[in-house]
């Protein structure tokens, strides 16, 4: 499986938002890190290139944050276009790939941006661990795959209860 630029994940739920007005910059980061995690839990792989940081907000990723600061949104769901060669960035997505952002986007995509920060702001978070050791700090992919992988234990745990 490929690991996919963060821009072009953050596509994968603009596109699926379908609204033509800029969202908040939270709501890209906190999906992309949801999907990422998941898929690191489901699927034994990375779904971004890039780690992300533990800033403020809770986990960015730096790339998504430069180019929306730099160069916007834009097209039909306001997408992150790559500025030199004027296209959307784009994921080929395996088909389990595209099963998780699927999964978070049903999960995750109606909520507000302070509801998903405040989700990866609890106690014992990857975002949590490595923010407290220095802030801005890179999180470990092995810890955020074991946070999600927890995740799906305890709600086949409640499901089963």
């Amino acid at each position: 499986m490929a690991n996919h630029r963060p821009e072009a994940i953050a596509n994968e739920f603009l596109r699926r938002r379908a609204d033509g007005t800029w969202p908040p910059q939270m709501i890209l980061h906190k999906l992309t890190y949801l999907a990422h995690g998941w898929n690191l839990a489901i699927n034994n792989e990375p779904l971004v290139s890039d780690r992300p940081e533990a800033w403020d907000g809770g986990p960015v990723f730096r790339r998504i944050w430069d180019h929306v600061k730099k160069h916007g949104y834009h097209g039909m769901n306001c997408e992150l276009v790559n500025p030199e060669t004027k296209e959307e960035y784009a994921a080929e997505l395996t088909a389990e790939e595209t099963a998780v952002v699927d999964h978070v986007w049903t999960k995750y995509g109606h909520m507000s941006p302070w509801e998903l920060s405040n989700m990866t702001h609890e106690p014992g978070t990857p975002w949590s661990n490595a923010y407290l050791k220095h802030r801005n700090a890179a999180l470990s992919n092995q810890e955020i795959k074991q946070h999600y992988v927890r995740l799906a234990l305890a709600g086949r745990t409640a499901a089963a209860g």
